[in-house]
This record gives structure tokens, C-alpha cells and sequence, in this order.
């Protein structure tokens, strides 16, 4: 065993000396080869997976989809569904005075994509009435009146010139036309996502069966071809989205100024449901402020019937006309024969392109704000309050709920609103409104 040994390090002694010269040379050249390799390995270009994705919709550099914006960058904070506020560009927070006062205090190991650091100098969102100032680390908004959604306003993404942010992803390229974005490329270190926008859902199913994308997202309806197409993956999905799809009643209607007309016509309509998840209320359910405990006007022919009956004299001389999208036609037929065959009225149901203010009664989606305050929707002030509704007591639990920072108290404040805005039934809130995605198989 011994003399084992001794013969391979013998050998192994003689080789080295024989070849100490190629042994040195080789072993310079592959530390050299290495460390040119540490040094130049950032510049030396990275294989990028490229997606192709289409989206519906008509924005421009300034509105693209907020989930796009979040992917190059953050706010101040982020806000779950729960109310929980999350730290994002700011670390941590202070609210004072009341309500009045929120001082911010940045995260200063984040930096923006060009390399400079985050500063208080870039946050720059504009609100009206709000005095800003400015510390070396810290940024305070003083409010003249206590707003509690203000954590959602300081939630939306903030893009420095150029569109450069501080997340995973940075704008790389962008197109438009006649001020319309047409396309966004966005990069990260390995992977490449090219967004391409298209002005209605048909025009961007041409496009991906003529292979411009190579996969569609937030599509709400998918055609049976399509769906049983082997060549494609097709993903429905209603559990991360808080858009449902209702029934708006034009209040500023000769018919649909009465409660009791706006009652029977939704007690009238036998399927709510189409086979997907109930809505009852504005304010979705995986809200902390949902309130379950609220009329959900469940099929009741002869309540409808009586109902109608206080201000409708003769329900076969009244015609109704019901606005809708093609996606939604199928179900806008099925609502009217219900109403039909219920109430003795004739209802006329009209195809739009898109969502129009001239309705006397319109089905379509509503994406509830993740923050219950809807100030901004049912308010009797309010522009936007595009149904015309107007209560006295709604607009006074609108601007409490606002106004107050006790997330308890909020609670019993918005939960008293759902109550008393669906026993005036300004809308019938129907279902969860799914979207879908559609890619191909050849892409895994």
C-alpha cells in the first residue's frame, strides 16, 4: 500500500516538472478568461423570452392600464382588498392632525432605472387644495379636511420623464399614432413583453389569429371556434377582478324616475346569474366593507306585478329600451323576455359599441374602486354620477365616509350605504364578470 503511494507521487512529481511551463501558461490563460468574464459580463447581451400581448382599449402614453404602470413601477403604497396598506417607494408613514396630515418617509435604497437615487423631488402627484412639502427623506400632504381614501390616490404608479420607474420592468419603446399608443415594449433582465392595443375585441381577435400577438388578455367573451380550438389555451378568471356586470337605470327617466318602476323591473328578471357568481351590492365582497345584509331582488313575479302596477296604468302601451354591448346581447334577451313575460311591457334592446350616456337603461360592466368610497359614482354633485340618482341620505353617508379615518366606524358607514342605495334600486348588480385570456399552445 505504501509503495502504492509512493509510485504515484513519484510519477506525479515527475509530470509536474515536465510540463510545469504549459501547466502555469494554461492555468493564467483561464483566470484571466475568467476574470475578463466578471468584468464584461453586463455588457455581453442576454437572451430575452419575447411575449407578444394584445389589449382592448384606447389610451395614450399618459393612461396606459394602471397593471402595465405597475409593472415599471409603484407608489407611495400599495392597498390590498382587505384596507391593508403596504410600504412600496415610501417605508413607512404617519397620519396626524386628525386625518389631515400624511408624512411619508421614502425608502432610500430604491433607485429609479437610469440609476439615480429616489429622492421626494420625484413624487409628483398633483392634487387639488393639498399643500405639499418636502423634506430630505420625506414627503407631507396637508389636507384641508380629513379624506380617507387619500392611501388609495398615493397607490397609483409614479413614472419620472421618459417613463422611467423602479420596478422589475422598463419602457424600452413605445408608438402612437395621432396621440393613440399603438404599442409598449417593456424589458426586464429576461424577459421582453410587447403590448399591443387595439380599439375593439374583434379587431384584436383578427390580429391573433393573424399571429400579430401571441396571446389576448382581459377578453370578456370568447367565441365557441375559438374556445374549441385545440391550438389554444383559454383562461377564465373572475377571482382577482372586482368587476361585475349590472343594470343601470337612467333616474332622470319618465318611467325610471319612480323607485317602485325601478323595483319591479328588477324584482321581474328570473335569471341573475347566467351561470357565474351573484352580485347584490356596488362594493364587491372581498371588500372589509361589504355588507351581505341587503335586498338582492331574488325572482318574485307577483311583488313585480304590484310594484309596476303604482305608476304603470297600462304596461302593454309602455315600451322600454334596453342599451348593451355584443358580448352582452345573449343576456340583454334573456332580461327583456323576463320583463316580457312578467310585467306585459314591450322592451326594445339596442347593440352599442361602447358605453354611452344617452340610455334609458343600460347593461354593462362596473369595476367597484378597491377603497368602498364611491363618492365620485352615486354622489347627487357629481358628474360622473352618470345614472342621474340623487338621495339626500346617500350623499351624507358618501361624505362621513370619506371624512373619517376609523376603519370601524367607515365600516358601519358603508355598509348603512349599500343598504339604503339598493333599497332605492338605482341599478341591479347581477353578476361577477369574468374576463378571459388566450394564448397558444405552441408558446410553452
Amino acid at each position: 500500500m505504501f509503495k502504492t503511494i509512493r509510485r504515484y507521487y513519484w510519477v506525479t512529481k515527475s509530470f509536474l516538472a515536465r510540463h510545469n511551463k504549459i501547466i502555469v501558461r494554461t492555468t493564467g490563460i483561464v483566470l484571466s478568461l475568467i476574470l475578463i468574464f466578471l468584468l464584461f459580463s453586463k455588457y455581453i447581451p442576454t437572451f430575452k423570452t419575447t411575449t407578444r400581448l394584445g389589449r382592448v382599449g384606447k389610451y395614450t402614453i399618459e393612461t396606459f392600464p394602471v397593471d402595465i404602470q405597475l409593472k415599471i413601477s409603484s407608489g407611495l403604497v400599495g392597498v390590498e382588498g382587505s384596507g391593508t396598506i403596504l410600504p412600496k417607494l415610501a417605508k413607512s408613514w404617519e397620519v396626524q392632525d386628525a386625518g389631515k396630515t400624511y408624512v411619508f418617509t421614502l425608502d432610500n435604497t430604491l433607485s429609479w432605472h437610469d440609476g439615480s437615487r429616489l429622492t421626494p423631488d420625484d413624487i409628483t402627484y398633483n392634487f387639488k387644495d393639498v399643500e405639499i412639502g418636502r423634506g430630505d427623506n420625506t414627503i407631507t400632504y396637508r389636507l384641508k379636511e380629513p379624506f380617507s381614501p387619500f392611501f388609495s390616490a398615493v397607490a397609483r404608479p409614479i413614472l419620472k420623464k421618459n417613463k422611467l420607474g423602479t420596478g422589475e420592468f422598463r419602457m424600452v419603446k413605445s408608438v402612437i399614432s395621432s396621440g393613440v399608443l399603438q404599442s409598449l415594449t417593456l424589458e426586464s433582465e429576461t424577459k421582453r413583453l410587447v403590448y399591443k392595443f387595439y380599439p375593439t375585441e374583434t379587431s384584436s381577435l383578427t390580429a391573433y389569429k393573424l399571429g400579430e400577438v401571441d396571446q389576448l388578455e382581459g377578453l370578456s367573451f370568447i367565441s365557441d371556434s375559438l374556445s374549441q380550438d385545440t391550438t389554444n389555451i383559454l383562461t377564465e378568471s373572475n377571482s382577482s377582478t372586482n368587476q361585475q356586470s349590472v343594470l343601470f337605470f337612467n333616474n332622470n327617466d319618465a318611467v325610471l324616475t319612480s323607485k317602485s318602476a325601478r323595483q319591479a323591473l328588477s324584482y321581474a328578471i328570473q335569471d341573475k346569474t347566467f351561470g357565474k357568481e351573484r352580485s347584490i351590492s356596488p362594493i364587491d365582497k372581498s371588500s372589509w366593507a361589504y355588507n351581505s345584509l341587503v335586498k338582492t331582488y331574488d325572482y318574485d313575479p307577483e311583488k313585480a306585478k304590484s310594484l309596476f302596477a303604482q305608476d304603470i296604468q297600462d304596461p302593454g302601451s309602455q315600451t322600454l329600451e334596453l342599451k348593451t354591448m355584443l358580448q352582452y346581447l345573449d343576456i340583454a334577451e334573456s332580461i327583456a323576455t323576463s320583463w316580457r313575460e312578467t310585467l306585459g311591457v314591450k322592451v326594445d334592446v339596442k347593440v352599442v359599441s361602447s358605453i354611452t350616456s344617452d340610455y334609458q337603461i343600460l347593461l354593462t360592466d362596473f369595476t367597484s374602486p378597491i377603497d368602498p368610497d364611491q363618492y365620485t359614482i352615486w354622489h347627487s354633485t357629481q358628474a360622473t354620477n352618470f345614472t342621474h340618482f340623487s338621495n339626500l341620505k346617500i350623499d351624507k353617508l358618501l361624505e362621513d365616509g370619506r371624512r373619517t379615518s376609523d376603519q370601524k366606524l367607515r365600516k358601519e358607514i358603508y355598509q348603512d350605504f349599500q343598504r339604503f342605495l339598493l333599497e332605492d334600486c338605482p341599478a341591479v348588480f347581477l353578476f361577477k364578470s369574468s374576463t378571459y385570456s388566450l394564448s397558444r399552445k405552441s408558446l410553452l
